[in-house]
């Protein structure tokens, strides 16, 4: 066998050994999709995606929400309007009163013409 062949043959057996050991990254989830929950529809949204109306998470439109928003926590807090025992505005605990929950309800259908999803916290 030449020096030639040799180097030929040698290079034929490297390449797929080294294509195997470094792999092409197809299929590698980075770490924010990894971190992305699917959802039912089979496309990816973020956990702490915030721009709908509606607050899925707690059941309740979003610009009122005052699980999502430090700033709205605030300004509940500073009405007097907390609920310390569950961190939530009392408007807005439906542990405590759960009529509220028909409230923000009617929200939705009032929006929606249905009904609203269910809470993911209830789930």
């Amino acid at each position: 066998m030449t020096a030639v062949t040799f180097r030929w043959w040698a290079g034929c057996l490297l390449v797929p050994v080294l294509m195997a050991l470094i792999g092409c990254g197809q299929g590698a989830q980075t770490t924010e999709q990894s971190k992305t929950p699917a959802t039912d529809k089979g496309t990816a949204k973020k956990a702490d995606d915030h721009s709908d109306w509606w607050c899925a998470e707690h059941g309740i439109p979003e610009d009122e929400c005052s699980m999502c928003s430090s700033k709205i926590a605030k300004a509940c807090k500073a009405k007097g309007d907390w609920c310390e025992k569950h961190d939530r505005a009392k408007s807005q605990c439906f542990v405590c009163d759960p009529s509220l929950k028909e409230k923000f309800a009617a929200k939705y259908r009032a929006k929606y013409g249905k009904e609203p999803p269910p809470i993911e916290d209830e789930k």
